[in-house]
């Protein structure tokens, strides 16, 4: 990947990973819309004080170097630009419940907990005029060797060009994707206590989005000693 040469107006356009793998099974595109962001766009350049004048500004955001487009549409469009009322204050933003504390961006599991882990999602600020193809939102877990997702598996992500192995400890993100009001995340036996990884929940459309962080405390040690008190 390089950067593109910002000194004349250019359209770098390269079909996704996706695309690639509709038009290899013999598929079309059909593409129907489109959808624009502001990624790499520093907004603190602004410069109301420039010596110019009004005209210059946004001269340090203009200038600003470009990346070529990726094949990894993951990676892109986060930063979703999107038509709102004309009277509206607040950008959408998703609000998060089931996390330890009301408004916290932590769930804990421990032993005992196996039946916790109903994720509510509500978007707030925004109510969507568009017919949208597939889940309305997806949710990225960064280490899904602790967590699993109850949710329409979409891709396994990598910032690579090769899969590492799972037993190297490497283990690649996983992207869901979900409709309705959540999903539910469980929690997967470990070697020892204090695993952790991060959860993060997109609204596709809007690309509103927010965070947490998962702990599983439960071990397999645990899970043993439990069982040979029952025998006993």
């Amino acid at each position: 990947m390089g950067y593109l040469d910002n000194s004349s107006i250019t359209v770098d356009a390269v079909l996704t990973k996706k695309g690639r793998e509709i038009l290899k099974n013999g598929g079309n595109l059909n593409i129907t819309s489109f959808t624009l962001s502001d990624n790499q766009v520093d907004y603190r350049l602004w410069n109301p004080d420039h010596p110019s004048g009004s005209a210059f500004y946004g001269e340090a955001i203009e200038n600003l170097p470009m990346l070529e487009a990726s094949v990894h549409a993951e990676y892109n469009l986060r930063n979703r630009l999107v038509s709102l009322n004309q009277n509206t204050v607040a950008i959408p933003a998703i609000v998060l419940g089931g996390l330890d504390t009301k408004g916290g961006s932590v769930l804990t599991f421990d032993e005992g907990d196996e039946n916790k882990g109903k994720i509510n999602v509500d978007l707030v600020g925004y109510t969507s005029t568009m017919s949208i193809t597939g889940d309305p939102y997806y949710v990225v877990v960064q280490d899904p060797s602790i967590i699993r997702v109850n949710a329409n598996l979409i891709s396994e992500l990598s910032g690579t060009s090769r899969m590492f192995l799972q037993e190297q400890d490497i283990p690649h993100a996983q992207q869901y994707g979900f409709g309705g009001d959540g999903f539910t995340i469980k929690p997967i036996q470990q070697d020892v206590a204090g695993k952790v990884t991060n959860v993060y929940v997109v609204h596709v459309e809007t690309g509103a989005h927010a965070s947490f962080t998962v702990t599983n405390n439960i071990t397999k040690n645990q899970r043993s000693i439990l069982s040979t008190n029952i025998i006993r």
